[in-house]
């Protein structure tokens, strides 16, 4: 599990897989498995990812700041059809949540040397993409495209493995 991210950059570098010339497959989020850390200037977010199980994969996260919590987050990850669909929904800490329709809905649009991308399927969603790059140290870049009152902005942080 450790050497996860470091072989799946270099099985990647064979070619892309673009979605629509091969089927996406759960096994397109295997880098993401395992336990990860990033600390922004004090704001820390912890996620984990499971390995595919019975066709679901689970990721949970943390985010904390001043020794508070500040969201929770609870994604389930699945084939949906032809596709790969990604349901999530966050909590604050009291675990009031902050979609009040139901969970987020983002369906897995590329698979690339190193880098998956999550779109939403609602252009409401305040979340309009996710986008994972595996990089070549293990780490992972994330960014997500977000907008709120104020308009659109990105959110980017790098995981580092912490199992």
């Amino acid at each position: 599990m450790k050497y996860a991210a470091p072989l799946f950059v270099l099985a990647l570098c064979a070619g892309a897989v673009p979605i629509g010339a091969q089927a996406a497959s759960l096994a397109d989020l295997s880098f993401l498995e395992g336990k990860w850390t990033s600390d922004r200037s004090g704001f820390v977010i912890e996620e984990s990812w499971t390995d595919e199980e019975a066709g679901v994969v689970v990721g949970m996260s943390r985010g904390t700041q001043n020794d508070a919590v500040r969201f929770l987050r609870f994604a389930v990850v699945e084939k949906a059809g032809d596709s790969i669909v990604m349901r999530f929904k966050r909590y604050n800490a009291d675990y009031s949540s902050w979609e009040a329709e139901g969970p987020s809905v983002m369906r897995l649009a590329k698979v690339e040397p190193g880098r998956i991308v999550f779109e939403a399927t609602d252009a409401a969603s305040d979340v309009q993409r996710i986008t994972y790059r595996a990089r070549a140290d293990g780490a992972i870049d994330v960014v997500a495209d977000r907008t709120d009152e104020k308009g659109p902005y990105l959110v980017e942080f790098t995981l580092r493995r912490a199992d």
